[in-house]
């Protein structure tokens, strides 16, 4: 029913914010939101990944393939 969806997505808003993690809401069915929903994974997950290259870096500086340094 629309109310038990509707508590079960303030539910998961709520553990969201507990955790501190971000909440989105996605649907597998329609579509809305799920390729937003995964870049903003790779996104993440790239930043964490560029963020630990820097920490271990001399300088703090890294570079993404033959491309530009980055600095942090």
């Amino acid at each position: 029913s629309d109310a038990a969806c509707e508590r079960t997505e303030l539910d998961a808003i709520r553990f969201a914010n507990e955790v501190q993690a971000e909440y989105w809401s996605v649907s597998a069915k329609t579509g809305e939101n799920v390729r937003e929903f995964f870049f903003r994974v790779a996104a993440l997950a790239f930043e964490q990944s560029m963020i630990k290259e820097l920490e271990k870096a001399a300088g703090n500086v890294a570079q993404i393939g033959t491309g530009n340094l980055i600095s942090m």
